[in-house]
């Protein structure tokens, strides 16, 4: 309690800032600016945690813009590096060795099949000959066996089959005799007949090897014919290489525009040269993608893409899928494997010529949405496993969970937890 005496002596005290200032400048010089500082820390901390205070729950515009939740059209575009390539280009093998005496094409003319391109000398010596000759003789071989090979995978298949249908004929009947929980049960037009357990595990065993060899038969059996195609290829080629170690009159083997004829009269070509010439048969053009294993399931056949290149790089054109890989490739590396799928485009009609192959950029629309609820990306946070967005409302802030849906290179959809109209807090982007 104060006493009487201590309240007259505080009413006498008055706030005098000139006295406080001429006793402060009397100070001794360190406490002086000592004293100076802490008061000015002490009204800053003040300061700061009245304003903190007053604008608890106020969103800070110098950061963040207010947004209003709209519907929009949404898009969900991949963008993937792939490869352009005419889709039919032969190669014509160069000889051991020879010398060209005559040509009658140049680069960029149109060919025939059987048409005369180039007149060859062979100086291939009676040893390469006769090695060239042993290579067309072993894929002859090999062409035959491939060949001998999907006769023997089609009765391996049959008698698979036959095996799966005879064990499931077996199955059935035991299940029959168990459609009342009998062992024995007579009521069923089937063998009357029991069965032990292990009579019982034989029977499911069976089935299930069955199948499985049924499906190992059905696998070679599909892929026999890619085995003949590859065997078929390197008969040509070394029936190609061999006619060259003589002299010969080397004809288009298909139809097509004449392209990398490097070569002169009179100029000497080797095995090691690889090509003579290219034909390009076909002037479709394919781009070729590979997809992770998150991505294929979003490409489908016939959807709308379009491709850039460095060639005309203000221009984008227009094409669409045409395969979509559903067995993948294992690709290894020194710590981890990923698997891929390829994609094949196929552009519209294109009136440009363009070099193969050609790195080409590819965008496909994979989903599209008309006037869905969307905010912009940096307003979605991600935290604990939820998605959340701060919304503004009367002045203050609070934090609602949604569900998102369509993430396009600007927007995010919401598929639930907020309405059209409803204002939220959304960074400034800083300008470059």
């Amino acid at each position: 309690m104060l006493n009487k005496h201590t309240l007259i002596t505080l009413s006498k005290i008055r706030f005098n800032p000139v006295m406080i200032v001429k006793k402060w400048w009397r100070m001794k010089a360190i406490k002086k600016w000592l004293l100076l500082v802490g008061v000015i820390i002490v009204f800053f901390i003040a300061g700061n945690q009245i304003s903190a205070a007053v604008n608890r729950g106020k969103p800070n515009l110098n950061k963040y813009q207010i947004l209003a939740v709209t519907k929009q059209d949404m898009e969900k575009v991949i963008t993937k590096e792939g490869t352009l390539r005419y889709s039919g280009v032969v190669d014509y093998p160069a000889p051991v060795s020879g010398i060209i005496t005559d040509m009658w094409v140049q680069n960029g003319d149109e060919v025939q099949k059987g048409q005369n391109i180039l007149q060859l000398q062979s100086t291939a010596s009676p040893e390469e000959q006769a090695d060239a000759w042993n290579q067309y003789a072993s894929a002859k071989s090999a062409y035959e066996a491939a060949e001998t090979g999907k006769m023997t995978n089609q009765m391996n298949l049959e008698a698979a089959r036959q095996t799966v249908l005879t064990a499931s004929q077996e199955r059935q009947n035991m299940d029959d005799r168990f459609a009342i929980g009998d062992k024995t049960n007579p009521s069923v037009n089937r063998p009357n007949k029991t069965y032990t357990d292990n009579e019982i595990e034989a029977i499911k065993s069976a089935e299930t090897q069955a199948r499985s060899k049924f499906a190992v038969a059905e696998r070679e059996f599909s892929t026999a014919d890619v085995r003949i195609e590859a065997a078929r290829a390197a008969l040509n080629t070394s029936l190609w290489k061999y006619q060259l170690t003589k002299d010969a009159t080397i004809s288009a083997p298909v139809s097509g525009r004449i392209a990398n004829l490097n070569l002169q009269k009179g100029e000497a070509v080797h095995a090691k040269d690889g090509m003579l010439f290219r034909i390009i048969h076909s002037d479709g053009l394919l781009v070729t993608l590979k997809a992770s294993e998150s991505e294929v399931l979003k490409y489908q056949v016939g959807q709308e893409t379009v491709f850039s290149t460095s060639v005309y790089p203000e221009m984008k054109f227009k094409s669409h899928i045409v395969v979509v890989d559903t067995i993948g490739t294992e690709v290894k590396s020194d710590t981890s494997s990923t698997i891929e799928y390829l994609v094949k485009i196929k552009p519209d009609d294109v009136d440009k010529k363009f070099p193969s192959p050609l790195v080409v950029d590819t965008e496909t629309v994979v989903e599209r949405k008309s006037m869905t609820l969307a905010v912009p990306n940096g307003a979605v946070n991600y935290s604990s496993g939820k998605r959340t967005v701060t919304v503004v409302k009367n002045g203050k802030t609070q934090t609602k969970d949604v569900e998102i849906g369509i993430i396009s290179d600007k927007n995010t959809e919401i598929v639930s937890g907020l309405s059209e109209g409803e204002m939220i807090l959304v960074p400034k982007t800083k300008k470059l």
